[in-house]
């Protein structure tokens, strides 16, 4: 289905099911669930019955979402939630990178619409609005509600134009466009205030966080020629530091200032598994990396988890990350 065809019929699904059940990605991030706050609150107000649903809770540094309070924690989602209702995931490639029953929720559902921007998105929803060229869903989302006609709110605005920044690393990754621009120019009309949000989104690191992201700094490792940075961090350290893990979130990004370093990758420790993060400039893939573990994501930021000790992972990543290296690719 071309993009404008898939555009039209998740506008019209939208608009013709009086209940939306909204679904986010496991470890959400502020692109799945700014997108799909926004349409809660859309959803809300437009009157219909409404839900949003996440594997996993709520990062504080997001609790100024509008309706944050009524999101649903849940490993496996109360099939109620679903029945009779337009079920919609959130800027999700896959259905396992969700609550465990989501193929449950597909089957209870009066239908299912999927809005990501995912390359690597496995369609598996009846509608699938997918969009690699946007550097965020919130793009898409964006575009759905101006749309639907009923505008968009400063709450909502807020929200999305968090999804927006933080998936695209404040219009600082090669996946922005002039479309992410003229996005961000309708949420700050509509009443998002990027200094505020930056704010609450960017500064307040803990003490703990900021030691630890020391600790994990303090030890980069270079190799590929010094195209390639790795960060590491077991789960003592996790558990040590106090820190929660969504305050991990951009240290990844940092090794990218060093001089020459197109590749950085962040291995962390967790009970029966590690978790890999990366991100990329040309002539690296990061999604080409993280598919090499199972994982997926974007060419310039990916991630996955492997069920092998931090040693082993640490050794196993190196040996991938060279191999993720596009020889046609140019700066």
């Amino acid at each position: 289905m071309k993009n404008d065809d898939a555009f039209s019929e998740a506008l019209a699904k939208l608009t013709k099911y009086g209940a939306w059940t909204l679904v986010c990605h496991e470890r959400p991030d502020g692109d799945t669930l700014g997108s799909a706050f926004a349409l809660y609150s859309l959803a809300k107000r437009s009157g219909r019955r409404a839900a949003i649903v996440s594997k996993d809770p709520l990062p504080q540094v997001f609790s100024f979402f509008p309706y944050s309070d009524e999101l649903v924690r849940a490993e496996n989602a109360p099939l109620p939630l679903a029945e009779g209702a337009l079920l919609v995931a959130v800027d999700m490639s896959t259905a396992e990178r969700s609550v465990d029953n989501f193929g449950e929720l597909l089957g209870v559902c009066a239908d299912s619409l999927c809005i990501d921007h995912h390359g690597d998105n496995k369609l598996f929803c009846k509608t699938n609005l997918v969009e690699p060229s946007a550097s965020a869903t919130a793009e898409i989302v964006v575009r759905l509600m101006e749309a639907c006609g009923k505008g968009i709110t400063p709450e909502e605005a807020a929200a999305l134009y968090t999804a927006l920044v933080t998936d695209n690393g404040n219009f600082r990754f090669s996946s922005t466009t002039a479309e992410s621009h003229r996005c961000a120019g309708v949420l700050i009309e509509a009443g998002a205030k990027p200094a505020e949000i930056d704010d609450a989104v960017s500064q307040n690191m803990s003490l703990a966080s900021t030691r630890l992201w020391g600790l994990a700094l303090g030890r980069t490792e270079l190799f590929g020629g010094g195209e390639c940075a790795l960060l590491r961090l077991s789960r003592a350290e996790l558990d040590e530091s106090g820190a929660g893990s969504a305050e991990l979130d951009g240290l990844v990004n940092m090794p990218l200032r060093i001089k020459g370093v197109r590749l950085s990758l962040l291995v962390t420790e967790h009970d029966g598994f590690c978790k890999l993060s990366v991100r990329a400039r040309p002539p690296y893939s990061a999604r080409a990396l993280a598919a090499s573990f199972g994982g997926g994501g974007h060419p310039c930021a990916a991630g996955a988890k492997t069920a092998s000790p931090l040693e082993e992972a640490l050794d196993n990543v190196r040996k991938e990350a060279l191999k993720c290296r596009s020889q046609e690719s140019s700066l």
